[in-house]
């Protein structure tokens, strides 16, 4: 799943934080970043600016029943 564009990163962030399972941002070079992870969060709000990687990268959790609480995020 995509993230909408111009989302507010520290409330995803914070939904984030709520999901019983581990929430991923995946990138087209295999790259991974744990969202629940404090230094992966710092990099995502370096790069939700970047149109080019926030484009081409995806967010993928690891437990299924987090994805509606996601819902509101994702194109």
């Amino acid at each position: 799943m995509k993230l909408k564009k111009n989302i507010e990163v520290n409330t995803f962030l914070e939904t984030v934080r709520k999901c019983e399972g581990n929430v991923y941002f995946k990138t087209i070079e295999g790259d991974q970043l744990n969202l629940k992870s404090l230094l992966s969060q710092y990099i995502l709000i370096s790069i939700v600016n970047n149109d080019e990687l926030m484009e081409n990268g995806v967010i993928d959790c690891s437990n299924q029943s987090d994805l509606p609480i996601l819902a509101p995020f994702m194109e």
